[in-house]
């Protein structure tokens, strides 16, 4: 009993002292609305704390109604008058649409809330069936100035838990008690609600001549069929009221996921996003298109408006697949085509791989590369999903970055984009010239060089040219970009991490193509690379910084050991000094949680389900991570 006692008091002490050190917010996945991924006020965690102390399981806060737990990113408001004081308020959404606001610091529950009835996952939403039902998918967005939290979950209007019949409802919370501000909001408009969507990419605040709006985009469950796909809609704070929406296509496909990344915004309140698989036309249809998006609030008797500006897109599914249209197959929202076309069946080999073209390379290092262009059908070849990853808003040099499943990191002047249209392709070189620095470059993998010393060429006439992979496996990119400021470049950088590979760091301007600087030396995926297809969907990294200091700056990665798009798998969480260079070239690894006992099938080897799209949150001296078993991770020191 004096033991316990003991234990209580002292865990009672070490309570108070890490409530007296507030949190930063995190109202916005990836931290902010540009996307930065990046907390500059973290002054607990630094590399000596990393290097001596590492890093050590808290506690695992526990999700209510849901096996896999959730899939938005937590948010944190500090300093939350609550019933019980003034507390560092996280909040969770769960898949069930229940909803948890707990002490940031030890995850004690401070209210909770059920929003519906959620979808019971199954194949007709999920093509693996990972799922355990689908509710609150995105990641909402939190309004510090009124303390409310903004979340749009699927529910079951009818309690049948069938998405047929299911709809999106925007919810608006107090974030102190959980509390509804206001019934459910129903979003609706044009033909949303004709078919099934899948609302993973996140919400953003923005505030449009003084009006603050609320924006998020979506993708559709069946996202190559008729009938438009992708949907954008604002929805005004002060009148809780959907203003306006907007179709990203009148055919089909173009859904916005981008691993549920959000919008990117400017200081002018632009935002930024990039789409996945559709038909393209420049005027109503913008499939593989980096797009930018205005919103113009009510005004005067004037209707809102939400429509694109600007856009940039480097081919079409039609060029790609090598056929007159792009194939209209039937195929299930986050369902790889070129994956499965690809993945052996038991121990065989699959007969793309059988037919595969192989050619040899070297790489900048003078290692060897193996590339592989396997003989797919037109409709595995069209999935190509330009934004099948997060874009990033670099507001210093007003430059937007980001890419998809060929691994190629494209940065494009955010003030003139290009403007792209149809009779651009013609001239794939000269449609590439628009970017900055004039190219993308192979973000998450280098192809190598023939011997005659010519590389693959980033925008080829024709892009079928690009349907490779390296040894192959697949490169694609799904993490969202990091975007640090390195004080020994004094420049600003970018980090990228495609499944099956490294992560990759790469220095940014606002006039020359990303120039690589380091890559890590683990890979993702690593149980299952060279086993082709591979893994999915490679490393989630945040970082975080006391300012500008050197030693302070750290990166912190989720990698998955296996295929996490086809299977529950294991996990680890990986802590890099993301400045110091080794003297070999390398990204240096200062921790590594199996280095700590994680790795192993233990009695808490759940706790290891790797999240599948979900970057850590690093703040207050914690790295906060959801698992794939039903909780969310407290790692701290």
């Amino acid at each position: 009993m004096k033991r316990n006692l003991f234990v209580v008091t002292a865990y009672s002490i070490l309570a108070l002292a890490l409530h007296a050190q507030q949190m930063q917010p995190w109202l916005t996945r990836s931290a902010d609305s540009a996307r930065s991924g990046w907390n500059s006020q973290e002054t607990v965690l630094t590399q000596a704390s990393v290097k001596t102390k590492g890093a050590s399981f808290k506690t695992v806060v526990p999700l209510v109604g849901d096996a896999r737990g959730m899939e938005a990113q937590p948010l944190i408001l500090p300093g939350v008058t609550t019933s019980r004081g003034v507390r560092d308020v996280m909040v969770l959404p769960s898949m069930a649409d229940v909803v948890r606001g707990v002490d940031a610091h030890d995850g004690s529950g401070i209210w909770q809330v059920t929003l519906g009835t959620p979808i019971q996952g199954s194949g007709a939403i999920d093509f693996h069936k990972i799922n355990d039902k689908w509710g609150c998918l995105s990641t909402g967005v939190i309004d510090p100035d009124r303390a409310r939290y903004y979340q749009v979950c699927w529910v079951s209007p009818d309690n049948s838990q069938n998405p047929g019949t299911a709809r999106y409802m925007m919810y608006v919370l107090n974030v102190a008690d959980g509390s509804q501000v206001v019934p459910p909001v129903l979003i609706d408009g044009l033909d949303f609600n004709k078919e099934m969507r899948k609302a993973r990419s996140s919400a953003v605040l923005i505030t449009q001549n003084g009006v603050k709006t609320v924006l998020q985009c979506t993708g559709s469950v069946q996202e190559t069929t008729n009938g438009p796909s992708g949907y954008c809609f604002a929805f005004d704070v002060a009148t809780n009221k959907v203003t306006t929406m907007m179709a990203t296509s009148n055919r089909r496909g173009v859904g916005i996921w981008m691993a549920g990344s959000g919008l990117a915004c400017d200081s002018n309140q632009d935002c930024y996003a990039i789409t996945g698989n559709g038909a393209f036309d420049g005027v109503s249809q913008w499939g593989e298109s980096f797009i930018k998006l205005r919103y113009t609030p009510p005004k005067g008797g004037a209707a809102a408006s939400l429509k694109v500006v600007d856009n940039w897109t480097p081919w079409t599914d039609a060029a790609r697949s090598g056929a007159a249209n792009a194939p209209a197959v039937p195929q299930l929202a986050g369902e790889s085509m070129e994956s499965e076309a690809i993945r052996p069946v038991g121990a065989g080999m699959s007969m793309p791989m059988a037919d595969a073209r192989v050619e040899a390379r070297k790489n900048a290092q003078g290692q060897p590369v193996l590339l592989v262009w396997p003989q797919l059908s037109a409709a595995a070849r069209a999935d190509q999903d330009l934004g099948s990853g997060g874009v990033a808003y670099i507001a210093e040099l007003n430059i937007v970055c980001g890419g998809g499943k060929d691994g190629l990191l494209y940065c494009l002047h955010a003030d003139h984009m290009g403007g792209t249209k149809p009779s651009d392709f013609a001239n794939a070189k000269a449609n590439c010239a628009k970017l900055v620095g004039g190219t993308p470059v192979w973000g998450t993998m280098d192809p190598g060089k023939d011997s005659q010393g010519n590389g693959i060429e980033q925008c080829p006439q024709d892009p079928r040219n690009l349907n490779f992979l390296p040894f192959g496996d697949t490169a694609h990119m799904h993490s969202p970009p990091v975007v640090m400021f390195d004080p020994l470049l004094n420049a600003w950088t970018i980090f990228v991490w495609g499944e099956n590979q490294q992560l990759h760091k790469w220095k940014l301007s606002a006039n020359a193509a990303p120039q690589f600087v380091a890559e890590s030396r683990e890979f993702a995926s690593p149980d299952v690379r060279g086993n082709t297809p591979g893994g999915m969907p490679g490393g989630f990294c945040a970082g975080s910084s006391n300012g500008r200091d050197p030693n302070s700056y750290l990166l912190v990665c989720a990698v998955p050991r296996g295929d996490a798009n086809a299977n529950l798998v294991q996990g680890h969480i990986v802590i890099y000094d993301p400045v110091h260079i080794t003297q070999d070239g390398f990204l240096s690894k200062l921790w590594d949680s199996d280095d700590w006992g994680w790795s192993g099938a233990g009695a808490d080897a759940k706790y290891r389900f790797f999240n599948k799209f979900m970057p850590p949150v690093i703040d207050g001296g914690e790295i906060i991570l959801p698992n794939y078993a039903g909780g969310v991770l407290i790692i701290g020191q």
